[in-house]
């Protein structure tokens, strides 16, 4: 691996336990203005507070809103979009890896669907995406989602096995996919792939403690990851959440454990700064 590569990948691995936990904001574009959202340099704010290892956003954001953050978290720099409303099957490519060097990120993401022939033109974008950020040194997350048309269950192991498996082959570093259920099943998606695996959030669990269980679960098979958004930063307490699943991460927290700690962080006031 490259150095400038291997700094970067240094500055979004927790030092401690070698995982990454990401925070996306990426979401309007494809799920529109959603609510807790709508003003989001308040949602940086708490985010940052919770000290996640990086936060995944697009450029704009990037340039208006996180330069006070600047060299608090990782800048994960988010290159492409898809719509849940208007194009759910293909991924706009929307920015560069020169940009993401510009704006002194420490990764760049791409997402991808697959499971039809929409996943063509994705493969390509994926392919030149991962040639261009390895010349210039820069680690590749991508969010790869079994959801394409030919696609009737997201969530079956072998689906996502398959996603995932897309990715590393193509030279992604750090894989984003949904849950498949329980920890043996996804023990199979993280066997077939030789590239970090990362877990995805939104409908996959509706209370904190859901999202804990999950987490934990997927821990137990070798998970490298999380990056969770919409639950994190639409909950009432966003840094005591980030700062109770940090504890399942990198401390080995149990789940009891980990909301013990949700709740002694919102007692204290704690969520901020």
């Amino acid at each position: 691996m490259f150095l400038g590569k291997q700094i970067r990948m240094n500055r979004l691995l927790n030092p401690k336990s070698g995982r990454m936990l990401g925070i996306t904001v990426d979401h309007p574009i494809t799920r529109g203005v959603l609510p807790g959202i709508e003003n989001i340099s308040g949602v940086l704010d708490q985010v940052v507070a919770g000290r996640p290892e990086a936060v995944t956003m697009h450029k704009g954001i990037a340039e208006k809103v996180f330069p006070p953050h600047a060299g608090k978290v990782s800048m994960i720099f988010k290159a492409s979009a898809y719509s849940t409303q208007y194009h759910p099957y293909d991924e706009a490519i929307v920015a560069e890896v020169d940009e993401a060097v510009r704006f002194g990120a420490d990764a760049i993401s791409v997402g991808m669907i697959v499971g039809g022939p929409e996943q063509t033109a994705q493969l390509t974008n994926l392919g030149r995406i991962s040639r261009e950020a390895a010349l210039a040194g820069m680690p590749l997350v991508a969010h790869i989602y079994p959801k394409g048309s030919k696609i009737s269950t997201p969530t079956e192991s072998d689906a996502v096995a398959y996603a995932v498996r897309a990715g590393a082959e193509l030279g992604v570093d750090l894989i984003k996919t949904v849950w498949t259920g329980s920890g043996d099943s996804f023990l199979k998606v993280v066997e077939s792939c030789p590239s970090r695996v990362a877990l995805a959030g939104g409908e996959m669990g509706d209370n904190l403690e859901d999202y804990l269980k999950m987490t934990r679960e997927a821990l137990d098979v070798g998970l490298a990851g999380v990056t969770y958004g919409r639950f994190v930063w639409q909950h009432e307490h966003p840094a005591a959440v980030i700062r109770s699943i940090s504890a399942l991460m990198h401390d080995d927290a149990s789940v009891e454990q980990a909301l013990g700690i949700f709740d002694e962080t919102v007692a204290c006031g704690q969520e901020v700064g």
